[in-house]
Order: structure tokens, then C-alpha cells, then sequence
């Protein structure tokens, strides 16, 4: 009897890494396939699969590369550049570092969540491998490649795993996570770039320099991997900027990234020009294409709008170009006037970064141009002049219009949104976030118009803190009440970002909040001022500390107010949530933003009047993103 026929089926050699281990049929889903999600184990990725040629690219030893094909990308590329990086101790094949045992161990700490779940096949061909601790001492001191696999059966050989993947690997695993405010399948960065990462050379090349760069504080050699890639991606954009919608989208987000992370390679880089170069790279994309995808597009918009929010306090209005001058400027999103209940029924989903708080972060850009420009002109006032009224004057018209903006505000309605799926960040998480950008906004017009907070002061109360009786201000109040008031205002901010757990990924646009309300949590004098009235703060859970005229706790020696250990508390909580923000993403940054509180709170300390953190991060040049 004759054998039946073979039945033939199609095979595929793309599969995921644990199928391909494994020798089974993988369906190739992205970002994780059908049967590791059956398992509920972590799906370990692809192999990579780069399509793009190489052909632009400069090799050692080769002459300077061809100029520019359009004149006008010149401008989106850096002046000033990277320094020379150091050369990395590594073979011929640039792509595999060698760490030393001290090096490797530290490799060791790294979060390697994506990990959780495999079992020991799985761990077999996995891309970041810390040395056992059941291997012999003379297995544990040799070097070992920074992204090499280890078989658990005893081998005198390592095998060294390609670079580049384990870097793509780490941004979909690690970085992404870290960097947004949630993250799920649905997050519309994650599919953009899991989608186009592989066809696309500046997306590759970006991805992997934000991972070496998040890696860098551990394995300081993955600095110099990051500014290189960094500076591969902006080649990329110089040789061959493509012409289709799909090609520019590709550019405009690595664009983004690029600027938006630049701090991540030199903290105090707050990247204005490529600000500049994606707004108008997408000012362009709209007129070219203003049908095409309302979603993507939207994305991009919400974007610009959350980096403006975080530069606008920094630097000057004129850094931001023709941020919404231009004449396509009103296609990009709603207008600034459109009204909260509009704004809300047009969210169908939280953005990555900026949640579900569109119009709170417009009004806070709004917010920060004027705050900035003002304070920069009144510093430089020495006499006060005709022109100079007329500043003021403008100024607190605006002020007045941006606080009947941020009072009337209204977040929207949780039940009309779509839940991003992030169980470590509900959608309360973010109406907080909203909450808190909302009272940050008034705290700074509050600080830098004291007639503002003249106008509607009453003594401190949390429930009619949003909804101010008309006329209920006085003509003039005294410093101590101003002060106390903001105090309370800031205390009540810490208390929303405290009824957010760190574990959410919130976490990610948190530094900011902390930073604008730092200047307004000064401790009072040790020693009690009979001529001054002894006014109470809230505790930092928003609760009113009790009896404003409390004596001292302590009986004997130096007085101690109680409404001061809340301040102290408040100073506490903004360095443990910092230092446990610096642990998740370690960048130089994050000790940039501890700096400038240091020197907030040292202003406070030591008797100055009218302290404010804009002020001091301009002059003394602690500048960098906080988001």
C-alpha cells in the first residue's frame, strides 16, 4: 500500500523567538503572538529584519558623505553636535560590547520584566542574560558580552546576540513603558513605531538610542552607542528625506523623539530647533495631506502641544518659531478658545503623554509664554517706564482670561472615554493628572499677579477653590496671607499627585507638577513672631492641620510649628518620588530637575522674598525637560 501524501503547509522563519525555539507554527502577531499570549508568558520578540540600504550610510575610513539632497533639512540638524565620543573597547564588529565582571553584574539590576514567565527553554535564547549565581567562580570571572545568551547546561562558550535587536528589544519592552504616561496595545506611539521601526532607518535608529541611553547610567559605554545612533538618525534625515505622507510621518516622529529626548543625552538640551523643524515639518504634512489619518494626525498635534507645555516655562516664545502662527496652524487640533465640554466630547482616547488633559496643557503653553516673557522683561526693569505699564497691564489681561479659562475648565467624562487597558494606570490616574495641572496653572498666575489672588481671597477653603464667590476679594492683602494661600494651593497639588500610587505611569510627567509648585512650600521662621499671625496649612493629604493658633508641639527649646513639618513633609515627598522616578528612568536629567529644587528651596531657606522657580532655573542655567 502506497504511503499517503505528505499534507504540505506553508512554513515561516520569521516567527517569534520562543516559537522558533520551540519548532512550532507562530502566527507573527505584533507585538506579541497568538500562542505566548495563550501561555500567558511574555512573547520575547522577533529576529531583525531590516529592510532599508545601506548606501547612505558612512563607513570607516570613507570620505565625507555627499551633501544634502534639499538644502532646507540642513536646518533641522544641530550646530553644535555631540562631542567626540571615546571609542568603545570592542572587536571589529562594532555591534557586541564586552563588559568585565564588575560591569556584568551591574547588568544584573537592570528590570528585565519582559522576562517574567519564560521557562527554561525560553531563557535559553534570551537577549539580556545576567551571569547565574550558581556558576563557578571561574565561569564568573571571565568577561561576558553585554548581550550575549546563556545555556543553562554548562558551556566554556557565550554566544554573542546582535546588538541592535537587544536594543529594539528594550525600547518595546522597557522604554516605551517609561517614557509615556500609559501604555497598552492601543498606544498609538507603540504602533507606530512597531509598525514601521524595521522599514524605516531613522525610526531604527532612534529607538536604539533611546534604549542605550536609558542604559547608559549603568553601562556608561552605552552613551557613546546612544549619541552614535542618535547621530545616525540625523544622517538619515539628511540624506534621503522621502517625499511620501508615510515617509515624512516616519521622519516626524523620530523627529520628535529625537528632540523630545535630547536631554537624555545632554540634560540641559532643551532641543528648540527641531521643536521648531517638526512643527513645521507637520504644518506640512497637514496642507499636503489635511484627509488623511484624523487619528495619527491628532496624535502629532497633541504632541507638539505637551513638548511646547514643558519648553514654554524655559526658554522664550521666540524659541518656538511659528508655533501656531503659521496659516495651517488652526487645522491642528481645537482652537484655544473651544470650550471644555467640546474638548471633551472630541477625546475618544487618552494621548500617550499628555492624557486626557488636551486643553489643561494648552492652557498651561498659554500659561507659560506669558509667565516667561513677562518675568524676562520685569527683570531687566530697573525704571519702571510708560512701555513698561503697558506691558504689565497686557500681561494681566491675559492673566485674568487664562484664570476664567483654567476655573471654568471641566475634565472630561471618564464613562465617554476609551480605557487604555493599562492596569498600573486607570483612567482616574489620569483625571488626576488633569486636576493637578489644572491647580498648577493657577498656582503660577496666582504667584506671578498677586492682583489676581487680591481679587478673589478668602481664607483658605478646598471646596471653593475652583468655584471663587464673585466679589469676595479684598483690596489688599498682607504678604503672610498671600503666602500662607499659595502655600495651601501647593500642599493640596502634592496631596492629588500623593493619592496616585508611583506605580503608575504617570509617574513619567509627574516632575514638572513637583518643580512648579516646589517655590511655594517655604518653611516658617523657627522661632515664634508674636506680630505675625500664625496661619494654618493643610496637611499634605489636603486636610486642614487644625487650630491656626496651635502653640509649639514641643514644650521646651525652640518653637516648632506644626503647619511647618507639613512643609517639610512636602519637601520629603517630592525628593522620594524623585529619587524613585531617577531609579526607573536614570537619566542626568533627573539630577538636573534635584538641583534646581536644591536651589529653590536654599532661596527659601534662607529669607528671600518672592522666590520663583522660573526665575532661578533661568539664571542659573538649570534648564531641562521635565516630562
Amino acid at each position: 500500500m502506497s504511503a499517503s501524501p505528505r499534507t504540505s503547509h506553508l512554513k515561516s522563519r520569521n516567527g517569534c523567538l520562543r516559537c522558533k525555539s520551540r519548532k512550532v507554527k507562530c502566527d507573527e502577531r505584533k507585538p506579541a503572538c497568538q500562542r505566548c499570549e495563550g501561555q500567558n508568558v511574555q512573547c520575547p520578540g522577533y529576529a531583525l529584519n531590516v529592510r532599508w540600504s545601506h548606501r547612505h550610510q558612512r563607513q570607516a575610513g570613507s570620505g565625507p558623505s555627499r551633501p544634502t539632497s534639499t538644502a532646507v533639512w540642513n536646518d533641522l540638524l544641530p550646530q553644535d553636535g555631540w562631542p567626540t565620543p571615546p571609542t568603545l573597547p570592542a572587536p571589529k564588529d562594532s555591534a557586541v560590547t564586552v563588559l568585565s565582571p564588575s560591569s556584568a553584574a551591574s547588568w544584573a539590576s537592570i528590570q528585565n520584566s519582559w522576562m517574567i514567565g519564560l521557562d527554561d527553554s525560553d531563557l535559553s535564547m534570551t537577549l539580556f542574560d545576567p551571569l547565574a549565581a550558581t556558576e563557578g567562580a571561574a565561569e564568573a570571572t571571565r568577561p561576558v558580552a553585554l548581550f550575549g545568551r546563556r545555556s543553562l547546561s554548562p558551556s566554556p562558550a557565550r554566544e554573542i546576540s546582535h546588538l541592535p535587536t537587544a536594543l529594539s528589544q528594550y525600547f518595546f519592552s522597557d522604554v516605551i513603558s517609561l517614557y509615556c504616561s500609559w501604555d497598552s496595545k492601543s498606544n498609538i506611539m507603540r504602533g507606530i513605531v512597531e509598525t514601521r521601526w524595521q522599514s524605516s532607518s531613522v525610526l531604527n535608529h532612534t529607538i536604539q538610542s533611546m534604549a542605550a541611553a536609558c542604559l547608559s547610567e549603568d553601562f556608561p559605554q552605552m552613551l557613546a552607542v546612544a549619541r552614535r545612533e542618535h547621530d545616525q538618525a540625523m544622517e538619515s534625515i539628511r540624506a534621503d528625506f522621502p517625499s511620501s505622507t508615510t515617509g515624512r510621518k516616519d521622519i516626524l516622529l523620530a523627529y520628535m523623539l529625537l528632540g523630545h529626548t535630547a536631554s537624555w543625552l545632554a540634560p540641559q538640551n532643551l532641543a528648540t530647533d527641531r521643536f521648531r523643524a517638526s512643527w513645521n515639518m507637520l504644518g506640512s504634512i497637514m496642507e499636503d495631506a489635511p484627509d488623511d489619518n484624523a487619528k495619527t494626525l491628532s496624535f502629532f498635534s497633541d504632541t507638539m502641544e505637551y513638548w511646547a507645555m514643558l519648553l514654554v516655562f524655559l526658554t522664550d516664545r521666540r524659541e518656538l518659531g511659528n508655533f501656531r502662527r503659521r496659516p495651517g496652524a488652526a487645522m491642528i487640533g481645537p482652537s484655544p478658545s473651544a470650550s471644555a465640554s467640546d474638548t471633551a466630547g472630541s477625546i475618544d482616547e487618552p494621548h500617550p503623554y499628555s492624557g486626557i488633559s488636551r486643553e489643561t496643557v494648552k492652557l498651561l503653553t498659554d500659561t507659560g509664554i506669558l509667565v516667561f516673557g513677562y518675568r524676562t522683561h520685569m527683570a531687566k526693569v530697573r525704571f519702571m517706564a510708560e512701555r513698561d505699564l503697558d506691558i504689565f497691564r497686557a500681561a494681566l489681561r491675559d492673566a485674568r482670561r487664562l484664570e476664567r479659562s483654567f476655573l471654568a475648565h471641566v475634565s472630561p467624562d471618564l464613562v465617554q472615554l476609551r480605557d487604555p487597558g493599562d492596569p498600573q494606570t486607570p483612567l482616574e490616574h489620569l483625571r488626576l493628572i488633569d486636576e493637578a495641572y489644572r491647580c498648577t496653572g493657577l498656582l503660577q498666575l496666582y504667584r506671578v499677579f498677586p492682583d489676581l489672588l487680591s481679587e478673589r481671597y478668602t481664607p483658605w477653603c478646598e471646596a471653593s477653590l475652583l468655584s471663587p464667590a464673585p466679589g469676595s476679594g479684598r483690596s489688599s492683602i498682607t504678604p503672610e496671607e498671600r503666602q500662607a494661600w499659595l502655600t495651601k494651593l501647593a500642599l493640596h497639588v502634592l496631596g492629588i499627585l500623593q493619592n496616585i500610587p508611583f506605580e503608575s505611569r504617570t509617574r513619567s510627567v509627574q516632575p514638572f507638577i513637583m518643580v512648579a509648585v516646589s517655590s511655594e512650600l517655604r518653611r516658617k521662621s523657627a522661632v515664634c513672631n508674636s506680630d505675625r499671625p500664625r496661619l494654618g496649612y493643610p496637611t499634605i493629604s489636603g486636610r486642614n492641620s487644625g487650630d491656626p493658633t496651635r502653640s509649639s508641639l514641643l514644650a521646651d527649646g525652640p518653637a516648632l510649628d506644626r503647619d511647618e513639618i507639613e512643609v517639610v513633609k512636602a519637601r520629603k515627598f517630592i525628593r522620594a518620588r524623585l529619587a524613585a522616578y531617577s531609579h526607573v528612568l536614570p537619566l542626568n536629567k533627573v539630577q538636573v530637575i534635584s538641583e534646581l529644587l536644591k536651589a529653590v528651596w536654599a532661596a527659601l531657606d534662607r529669607g528671600e522674598e518672592e522666590v520663583y522657580w522660573v526665575d532661578i532655573a533661568r539664571d542659573k542655567g538649570l534648564r531641562t525637560m521635565m516630562g
